[in-house]
């Protein structure tokens, strides 16, 4: 390794910087050859971190490799005409636990099938590579994959978030340390860091408010230095991951001028909005920059438009941007003004819904230096107004009931990568560290007397590079079958090896997996005994592994499951203490499901009551108890095909007790156990009531099955709703579904959420069909949910068209209200607001929703969710799974 270098992967530009290997410690700015035109290449020190596909004819010059992308600067400027081919905000995307990070679902929103598709992992994969090509050609002595490479995270990315970037980095050719941006931007500091020292002199600890505004987060960190004859920084603490910078405030600036383009209460159509906002965002890097102009000049082109004369033109002025900047996001007096009740969504990502930083910088404060800060450093572009720095060491004054000194920095943004630089010069031996430890500690959860708890196997305040391992923590691996291990993090303190109780301090990771290699696979299941052991690598990652003791002394490494990452923010239930009468219902179900069980039809007929005779109505059983009925009831699952009625009661008990199929660690195994059962089908298929009880067990826990799963189900189940002369159609797995079950089976397919949107799209027709050709209203009720603008559980890119939603509307409000008891709340749910215009219908056909609900005396709440955005509440969650929710169970908004 000959140099160090520093890269700043960042929301709205890469920017690469380096060093020599050695003391000098003169650090530089590497410009990054891309493409400023068709065919012109240009090296430039910010790198913007975009991608456009431009169509097949434009494409003149490819100098990386990159089809069927463009990279950098030409993306930037094309994807401002034609927003609908511009790879955006992929960093934000990456720390989205709602959606399949390693999925194509870039761009977002594209009615174009032709258009390429790219996941936010593949994105951050091929600007790198970028980087590392660009490099290699400037530098083919000192190849960067060969160089001491420190990659920059946000400090409040999370585990996986953190894992997902070494992922890309690795797709890259690259196997760089993580530092987080914050540290970063304070290694650049200490590079002329007279003001830092001149307060030690005066006090004997000195803690430093680091503030990084960005294009796509908000990130605070917390360090804290003490006097002595060499500078020794440490890291506190860092604050929760804040979906809050640049791009709310472009947002913002295109709602506040739209009306300047359109009359209300019209509005732009996605393509025109996204125009917007590109335009707002340069607009506002200039208005707030040094020398800044009285105004600028905002351009869209009306859809479709080839010529001048398509293109509509406003005004943005300085006052514009520093009234709905300042007074939006860095307002001068903030205590009384309450937080928003809805974010600016966006394009689906779901942005911090109170937009007032100074709110969320004092509630970090508060928590982890109640007396106040002593300095604070900005970084990020948005500080270059000198007005909103102002504002914000305004507040951090009147906390701390002293001055806070801002320290100075030179130019954010390059500080990051410059800092970076910095950090791994440091590693080297050359210059000052700041001391990095973890701020949570690290759980794994475990059986302990048939009640899950958890041990600790990194503490809080572990140093950065230490090794461990959990030599009296025994465990056992069952090695032959893929195994999980469930993660959990905490602000506790605990020595390795505790075991504690699980509760609300307590945040769920998504599950480890073991990482078998085919051999293991190939042979028997057995059970070894191992312990865990590990190593807290660079910005908090985490490599962990399991170490057989005795025979082989085999190891298996640790690897975040990422396909339910949507349920891990799903908090744990809460411990209720083990029901006294649950051995009996236990004994209960062994009766009639247990190897030695009763094959009569009668016993299971009447065990649900046998069940509510023990432990009381059923609808007052807890979360626990639930999970501890299934797992009971499925301990011999082949055990169902005893008798009809085993079957039927079988569906009927697993789907109550497994719903909503997330919210306990267990709960993806369990989930597991029925993507398995579905593939047999049924011993009984002859009768209807079997399935019934088959589709309702499967929609009551949708919630919790993956995406490829809920397209199986779709793929088996439609034949079924094929069009048909006599009887129901015939499937090729199922076989010929019998009378009286379709209503079921429409409620199972209508609730799979995770399926694409053309799909959805595809079921919602036949199901409008289905409803205009007969009296029934359950159609109608199933197209409300396939229509949905918010998913109960899935994921917004899999929401339905809004032109396909408001034909559907246009034909409900068609009908006879009076006789459609449900049309209301079917109108809602397909007009309902979200704040995301490329999901929301236009404003005329909620207007048309809203009279009709005023006419017919709709409830005030149904009212507002049509004109304003308005949150789900748990109840209309619960109304999607048929039941109550369990008790004990949380959403996690």
């Amino acid at each position: 390794m000959r140099r160090a270098v520093g890269i700043d992967l960042g929301t709205s530009n890469t920017v690469v910087a380096w060093s020599a290997l050695d003391a000098t410690g003169t650090v530089s700015v590497f410009p990054i050859p891309q493409l400023v035109g068709p065919t012109e290449v240009e090296a430039r020190e910010l790198y913007p971190s975009l991608l456009f596909a431009p169509p097949e004819a434009e494409l003149r010059s490819d100098p990386w490799a990159e089809r069927p992308w463009v990279s950098g600067e030409q993306a930037r400027r094309r994807g401002a005409e034609v927003p609908g081919r511009l790879v955006s905000s992929a960093k934000s995307w990456l720390c989205h636990p709602g959606v399949d990070r390693r999925a194509p679902i870039l761009p977002v929103r594209t009615d174009d099938p032709s258009l390429p598709r790219i996941s936010p992992v593949a994105v951050s994969a091929l600007l790198l590579e970028h980087v590392r090509k660009t490099w290699d050609a400037a530098f083919p002595d000192a190849p960067l994959a060969e160089q001491a490479v420190v990659l920059t995270v946000p400090a409040s990315f999370d585990e996986v978030a953190r894992e997902l970037t070494l992922e890309a980095a690795r797709g890259a050719g690259l196997s760089p340390i993580l530092l987080e941006e914050p540290i970063a931007a304070f290694y650049d500091y200490l590079g002329h860091d007279a003001e830092l020292r001149a307060l030690l002199r005066e006090r004997e600890e000195v803690s430093v408010l680091v503030c990084d505004v960005g294009g796509g987060t908000t990130d605070l960190s917390l360090v804290s230095c003490a006097r002595g004859a060499e500078l020794r920084p440490e890291r506190r603490a860092v604050g929760r991951h804040l979906l809050l910078g640049g791009d709310n405030m472009d947002l913002a600036l295109a709602h506040a001028v739209e009306g300047r383009f359109v009359p209300a209460p019209q509005r732009l159509a996605p393509g025109s909005f996204a125009q917007l906002v590109a335009a707002c965002r340069s607009a506002k890097e200039k208005l707030l920059g040094p020398d800044a102009p009285e105004a600028e000049t905002l351009r869209v082109a009306e859809p479709g438009a080839r010529l001048v004369g398509g293109i509509r033109t406003a005004t943005l002025t300085h006052e514009d941007v520093a009234s709905i900047v300042l007074e939006g996001f860095f307002p001068a007096s903030f205590a009384e003004t309450p937080p928003r009740r809805g974010a600016l969504v966006g394009f689906g990502l779901p942005y911090e819904a109170d937009t007032v930083v100074p709110r969320h910088v004092l509630a970090f404060v508060k928590k982890h230096a109640p007396e106040g800060v002593d300095a604070v450093l900005f970084n990020g572009g948005v500080f270059a107004a000198r007005a909103i720095a102002d504002r914000l060491l305004a507040a951090l004054t009147a906390h701390a009931g002293r001055p806070v000194v801002e320290l100075p920095h030179a130019d954010p943004d390059r500080a990051v990568a410059r800092g970076a630089t910095r950090h791994a010069l440091a590693r080297s031996g050359h210059g000052p560290t700041v001391g990095a430890r973890t701020v949570r500690g690290y759980y794994v959860a475990a059986e302990t007397k048939g009640k899950t708890k958890a041990v600790c196997i990194v503490p809080r305040g572990a140093d950065e590079g230490s090794t461990f391992e959990l030599a009296d923590a025994a465990f056992t691996l069952t090695v032959g079958k893929p195994v999980r291990f469930d993660l959990y993090v905490s602000e506790r303190v605990d020595a390795p090896g505790t075991v504690v109780e699980l509760g609300d301090d307590f945040e769920r990771l998504p599950p480890l997996t073991v990482a078998l290699d085919q051999t293991d696979l190939r042979r028997r299941a057995e059970d070894v005994p191992v312990v865990l052991a590990g190593e807290l690598g660079g910005a908090g990652t985490l490599a962990l592994r399991c170490v057989e003791q005795g025979g082989a002394a085999r190891t298996f490494d640790l690897r975040f499951e990422l396909q339910r990452a949507a349920s891990a923010s799903v908090p744990p239930p809460s411990q209720a203490p083990t029901d006294p009468r649950l051995a009996a219902a236990k004994e209960a179900l062994a009766k009639v499901f247990g190897k030695n069980g009763s094959s009569e039809g009668k016993a299971a007929k009447e065990l649900t009551k046998d069940l509510e005779r023990i432990l009381g109505e059923r609808s007052a059983w807890r979360g626990p108890t639930l999970r501890a009925l299934f797992d009971a009831l499925t301990e011999v699952p082949g055990t169902r095909k005893r008798s009809l009625e085993h079957e039927r009661a079988f569906f009927s008990l697993a789907g109550y007790t497994l719903r909503p199929g997330f919210g306990d660690p267990g709960d993806p195994a369990r989930v597991n156990l029925f993507e398995r059962l579905f593939a047999e089908r049924l011993t009984f298929p002859d009768e209807t009531r079997g399935w019934q009880q088959f589709f309702v067990a499967y929609r009551r826990m949708c919630g919790g099955l993956p995406a490829e799963m809920q397209e199986r189900i779709r793929t088996t189940l439609d034949p079924f709703l094929a069009p048909k002369s006599a009887g129901l159609a015939r499937s090729k797995k199922l076989g010929t579904l019998p009378e009286g079950a379709e209503a079921e089976l429409v409620d199972l397919l209508s609730s799979l959420e995770r399926v694409p949107a053309d799909r959805r799209a595809a079921l919602g027709e036949w199901l409008l069909d289905r409803a205009l050709g007969a009296g029934s209203p359950h159609p109608w009720v199933a197209l409300g949910r396939v229509g949905a603008r918010e998913p109960t559980y899935g994921s917004a890119h899999d929401v339905v068209a809004p032109a396909v939603a408001e034909r559907w509307i246009e034909q409900l409000l068609r009908q006879k209200w009076d006789k459609l008891v449900a049309a209301p709340a079917i109108a809602v749910r397909l007009a309902r607001v979200t704040g995301d215009r490329s999901r929301d219908v236009s404003v005329r056909v909620r207007k048309d929703v809203e009279r009709k609900l005023v006419a017919t005396g709709a409830k005030d709440e149904w009212l507002r969710a049509v004109r304003e955005h308005v949150p789900l509440a748990d109840t209309d969650r619960a109304e999607l799974f048929g039941d109550a929710l369990p008790l004990g169970l949380k959403w996690s908004e």
